[in-house]
């Protein structure tokens, strides 16, 4: 098997993927204005500049956006058809597999399912016929890929951003093409310290999530004492989103069980 890294990053790295305007319109529905997008980047780049000092000491921080990643990958994507585990970094696949890592919100295991609304994994696996080209937007162990590779025929994996030992685990069972590699000490997406979205609680169709602000040592391997800074910067979001539907975001729950307001 095949493995590509097109950008081969050495070192211990805390990888931060930029995505907020393409969260709230592509996963969640929001049509925002041309200045408002301006804003968001801007607060990303500010919260960034904040964030960094909370990672590990022997840790380098490395940010990418969400755009140039997606334009990249669909550049070099050939084959097909493209099934996509994320709407987010790719707009314009021909299937998705709605799937997502869903958290019990009382004890905090996690486990693989259909995201909210979503019919039955299974039950999206038989819609797809292959050979297809499984695109995602990284991979930090591998193993989820793994799995819902060897439901379906698999003729090739794009990838955005991965773990070295997850792209070698990966390209040892299906041709792999990755444009960053990374020894990760940690990978979050920034719509999670935002607030915006979370860790996934099971439910019958309603969204429902923690923000990772609610666990930040287990679940993006910062000091709790980034949280204020978290919720700062959601408020200034949400602010900025008054005009629009916030109930897009969906409903957003304490680790533990007790309801917990944005901001």
């Amino acid at each position: 098997m095949q493995l590509t890294a097109l950008n081969a990053l050495i070192g211990f790295t805390y990888l931060v993927t930029k995505d907020l305007a393409e969260t709230l319109e592509r996963k969640l529905g929001f049509v925002l204005k041309p200045e408002d997008k301006v804003i968001i980047r801007k607060l990303e780049e500010a919260f960034l500049s904040e964030f960094w000092q909370y990672i590990p000491a022997n840790a380098v921080g490395v940010a990418l956006s969400c755009d140039e990643l997606s334009k990249s990958l669909e550049a070099r994507m050939v084959g097909g058809p493209v099934v996509s585990l994320d709407r987010v970094y790719f707009p314009k696949a021909d299937s998705y597999l709605d799937v997502t890592r869903l958290t019990d919100q009382k004890t905090g295991r996690v486990r693989i399912g259909p995201r909210p609304g979503a019919v039955p994994l299974e039950q999206q696996l038989a819609g797809i016929s292959g050979p297809v080209v499984v695109a995602d937007v990284g991979a930090y162990e591998g193993t989820t890929l793994l799995e819902i590779c060897a439901a379906m025929q698999v003729s090739s994996i794009y990838l955005g951003v991965a773990d070295k030992k997850a792209l070698d685990r990966l390209s040892k069972q299906v041709p792999t093409l990755c444009l960053y590699t990374f020894d990760l000490c940690e990978w979050i997406e920034l719509r999670d310290l935002f607030g915006i979205d979370g860790r996934i609680i099971p439910s019958n169709g309603n969204r429902r999530f923690m923000p990772y602000w609610e666990n930040l040592p287990g679940w993006a391997s910062v000091p709790q004492d980034a949280a204020p800074l978290c919720k700062r910067y959601n408020k200034e979001l949400l602010a900025l989103l008054e005009v629009y539907d916030l109930g897009l975001i969906g409903e957003v729950v304490a680790y533990g069980g007790a309801e917990c307001n944005l901001g």
